[in-house]
């Protein structure tokens, strides 16, 4: 038997199959890339509504206060207001009271009517300075606990303390600014403490401030109008503020301290405006979410979010349709190949077993006929491809674990580190867990040198750093995690010197940056170590997440000093 051309022929069935499956995967893809679109939109236009509600909102209320500094404007023609500081005269400052008094009386009345037609303040005021020379303090208007504006005693800016932030912010941060601007939330001790958001602008008179003015919102009014928003089955909306950070969401209270809505987040990411059409998807919880924001008028960014299995549960409905469709088909065929398959050789027989264990990544398998028909030459040609594929394969999966810059491990030798570790924690009948610590490392500054000198000088940085990093921890392995980001995880020796090994590794890289001529020849580097908790870390994760956490919490330490 010489010749298998003829067999050769009926094997093509097999090619039905194959088709069946490339077009099922093709199928099942194109159904999984098309769902993942349609949800990126579908949250999108969630975002972008609640968006739309609440700008018209915030920019009724910035309107507003708009029309009023307008008018405060257009009422400051009187010449007898004038800055007096401390200098003026009793005759002086008794024109300023009068004339400060009708430009507020005259103020006053057109912001009450403003503010009567502006849905959901509750308070509008003008704090004039009284640095300005004027014994007039301005008007102060609430509703806060009526259905109507009652007017209050008015806010003295003397008595405002500048170091009290939480409390003054929104009288001091338009000064600082120069212009007018959102604030909040914050707590007002107007109203009682409650968390307040506020448009406010200063007022200006040739030169001077003469006052702030404003109107408050109360946070619960934005809160109330995003809990009122249905995402999918179980997912939710919430608020964050410039940075990312969720300053509120279902599960919190409302001026709570902001959070970071997960670790797996790029920082940039949160900052842009919105996510557009992007899918950004998150851990947290242990559960696999979807991501939509907008940013409002405030700065503050509405956002969205899903479990992605809610998301995904048509699909996987389609998908086991068409894996229940293509089984069937392949049932089908399948038994009619067999019935030709029996007539085949037992060399091709073994071959085919061969090939399917080589193809399954089994590169030690044996191809040992040695016939001199066309499967003696095809099982040669096998037994050469494995070989070759044996070294390429050894080849590429060095390469695949490597960071090419630095030629330490990469985040993908990181997690697969992490799970061993997880899978050694888990391990039945183990007496006692692993003993390890993790170190995070973060290269400051590394923006600044890439802007101001280039990147070859931020990659120099980077290496520099990765290798006092390598030598300092000479028995651990090191990994770049990210573009300015490192970590050990140390075990045995290093984990019984760890404190020392900190302290080393911070007096070594003082050396350095006292013998650097450059920028990029200091090793300025914050770090967080965490250790294993048996009983309380469940996850090596876990141990990873504190230790970043102190890497930040260091590298926010190392700014205020």
């Amino acid at each position: 038997m010489h010749s298998i051309r003829v067999k050769i022929m009926t094997v093509t069935i097999a090619a039905i199959m194959t088709s069946i499956l490339a077009l099922g995967g093709i199928g099942i893809l194109t159904i999984g890339m098309e769902s993942d679109r349609s949800s990126a939109e579908k949250l999108m236009l969630i975002s972008e509504n609640m968006q739309q509600k609440l700008n018209a909102y915030l920019d009724s209320i910035q309107q507003s206060v708009s029309m009023a500094m307008h008018m405060a404007d257009d009422a400051l023609d009187d010449p007898d207001i004038v800055y007096l500081g401390t200098s003026g005269t009793r005759q002086q400052v008794k024109q300023l009271d009068s004339a400060l008094g009708r430009h507020c009386a005259e103020v006053e009345h057109a912001f009450g009517s403003i503010a009567n037609n502006t849905s959901g303040v509750v308070t509008y005021y003008y704090c004039i300075n009284t640095g300005y020379g004027s014994s007039e303090h301005g008007f102060f208007w609430s509703k806060l606990d009526n259905g109507t504006f009652v007017k209050q005693a008015p806010l003295i800016s003397s008595e405002l303390d500048p170091k009290d932030t939480e409390h003054t912010t929104w009288y001091y941060s338009p000064l600082k600014a120069g212009r007018a601007l959102w604030i909040g939330p914050y707590k007002a001790h107007f109203l009682g403490e409650r968390w307040t958001v506020s448009y406010v602008a200063p007022i200006y008179h040739q030169g001077f401030l003469l006052g702030v003015m404003g109107m408050d919102i109360l946070f619960d009014t934005m809160i109330d109008q995003i809990n009122n928003v249905d995402v999918y089955d179980t997912g939710f909306a919430f608020l964050m503020d410039r940075d990312g950070n969720v300053i509120y969401h279902p599960d919190m209270e409302a001026g709570e301290e902001p959070i970071q809505l997960s670790p797996d987040l790029d920082a940039k990411t949160l900052k842009r405006r919105s996510t557009g059409d992007e899918l950004v998807r998150y851990n947290r919880d242990g559960k696999l979410w979807q991501l939509a924001f907008c940013t409002l008028s405030d700065d503050h960014k509405v956002a969205v979010t899903v479990p992605v299995s809610e998301i995904t549960a048509s699909r996987r409905q389609l998908t086991l349709l068409i894996l229940l469709v293509a089984v069937v088909i392949l049932a089908a065929f399948t038994t009619i190949t067999l019935l030709i398959m029996n007539a085949l050789t037992k060399p091709l027989q073994r071959l085919t077993s061969a090939s399917q264990r080589l193809a399954a990544g089994d590169y030690e398998v044996e191809l040992d006929y040695e016939g001199k028909d066309e499967v003696g030459i095809l099982t040669r040609a096998f037994r050469q491809m494995r070989d070759y594929l044996k070294l390429y394969i050894n080849d590429l999966s060095a390469k695949a674990y490597t960071d090419a810059m630095t030629g330490v491990k990469n985040k993908g030798a990181f997690t697969a580190y992490i799970d061993r570790l997880d899978r050694a924690m888990g391990e039945e009948g183990q007496m006692e867990a692993p003993a390890f610590a993790i170190v995070i490392f973060d290269c400051n500054q590394l923006k600044r040198v890439n802007d101001r000198y280039g990147h070859n000088a931020g990659d120099l940085y980077l290496q520099k750093a990765c290798r006092l990093i390598c030598q300092v921890y000479d028995h651990s392995p090191v990994f770049r995690i990210g573009g300015d980001e490192f970590a050990v995880v140390l075990q045995r020796e290093d984990y019984e010197n760890r404190e020392a090994l900190m302290a080393e590794f911070k007096r070594r890289s003082g050396e350095e940056n006292v013998k650097a001529v450059q920028p990029w020849e200091q090793v300025n580097v914050s770090m967080g170590m965490a250790v294993f908790e048996p009983g309380k870390d469940e996850k090596a994760g876990e141990v990873v997440t504190r230790a970043d956490q102190l890497m930040y919490k260091a590298k926010r330490q190392s700014r205020t000093v």
